[in-house]
């Protein structure tokens, strides 16, 4: 009897080890799929609907392929999420709102919105540079990333200077004694006039309000103020000055066989900065799916790949731009020293200021 019980323990123990390595991988693999579907369903799946809003140029690859690449890598991240990207202009954009659209994710260039009301507060993100930490705020929230910026510059055709025996500075940056001396002497020259571009929703004369170590005044400032908005003629080389963002130079530098120009930062001003919002009134779900990808535009990936667009970052990033020199220059600065406008204030004032005070308390700008 007990020979038989032992012999049946044995083999009671033989069976159950050839069966529990069935019996736990069966069991591992359900606790694994659960855990993975109720991961899945407790996060956003389906289509989201992304706007990129366009006012200024880049110098490079356009801001449409930048997104795509953006979306890919986070459709990736993200199974069974997809986001349709619609480019539009800002007459257009401000069409489809009239009509009753609205996407769930909006880029957007600063000062398209006057109050935050189709926005939902976002979280902050402590990446951003300092100068840019306002730009998206409003009553204490957050409602707008800033994602991508350009800055101004004077671009100046040497071949005309040097009719004139007037030699340029072969530095890449104006300070504004600098500046002030070179504008004099075009005065008192007679023959230099000056044009500039002027994005929409952009005010480049501004940016002669923050210039360098001092100021233009007078005269000085109103040779470029006054200066007609029309860049084809300093590309035709009929004006021999320039006032305009630099990614325009860029890109029509690399279209023009012709003008080589001389090119210089000399402002910390910037209005040509691009935000990223997140709809609001939608289900808890969606709207952190949104934000997420919001938070993605600020990652290191997709903060250095903007060199590619001839684009600058609103988060720190170390050794970009270094074989670009004037490129390096005014991202150094700017990371410190930049003059944005918050958003919602500037499109709520959308007229050029008369004095660098007025401009700093109507479009609170940041320091």
């Amino acid at each position: 009897m007990k020979k038989a019980f032992t012999l049946f323990l044995c083999l009671f123990f033989a069976v159950l080890c050839a069966l529990s390595p069935s019996l736990l991988l069966q069991g591992i693999h359900k606790n694994t799929y659960t855990l993975w579907e109720q991961k899945r369903q407790a996060r956003y799946t389906g289509d989201l609907v992304l706007w990129h809003i366009v006012s200024f140029k880049t110098g490079g690859e356009s801001g449409v392929s930048y997104l795509k690449a953006r979306i890919r890598a986070f459709e990736q991240e993200n199974p069974y999420v997809f986001v349709e990207l619609r480019a539009l202009s800002v007459p257009e954009a401000r069409e489809a709102i009239a009509g009753g659209e609205f996407p769930d994710l909006v880029s957007f260039p600063l000062g398209f919105f006057a109050d935050a009301s189709a926005l939902c507060p976002l979280p902050a993100n402590s990446s951003l540079l300092r100068p840019f930490r306002h730009a998206g705020r409003l009553g204490g929230k957050i409602y707008a990333y800033p994602y991508m910026a350009d800055f101004y510059t004077l671009s100046a055709n040497p071949d005309a200077f040097f009719a004139e025996n007037m030699p340029l500075s072969l530095e890449t940056e104006w300070s504004a004694p600098a500046l002030l001396e070179w504008t004099q002497a075009l005065l008192s020259a007679g023959t230099f006039s000056a044009s500039l571009s002027r994005p929409l929703l952009a005010f480049p004369e501004a940016a002669l309000f923050c210039t360098r170590n001092g100021a233009l005044s007078g005269k000085s400032r109103s040779f470029w103020q006054n200066a007609p908005a029309d860049t084809s003629a300093f590309w035709a080389g009929e004006v021999p000055l320039l006032l305009s963002p630099a990614a325009e130079v860029k890109r029509a530098e690399s279209q023009n066989t012709v003008l080589s120009p001389q090119v210089y930062g000399f402002s910390d001003y910037t209005d040509l900065c691009q935000l990223i919002g997140v709809r609001a009134g939608m289900d808890t779900q969606k709207e952190t799916i949104c934000q997420e990808f919001a938070a993605a535009l600020l990652s290191r990936t997709a903060q250095r790949a903007l060199s590619s667009l001839y684009l600058l970052p609103t988060t720190a990033q170390e050794d970009l731009y270094a074989d670009a020199p004037l490129y390096h220059q005014e991202y150094t600065r700017l990371q410190k020293c930049a003059r944005v406008p918050n958003s919602f204030a500037f499109a709520a004032a959308p007229q050029l200021p008369a004095s660098a005070e007025e401009c700093a308390k109507m479009w609170q700008l940041g320091k």
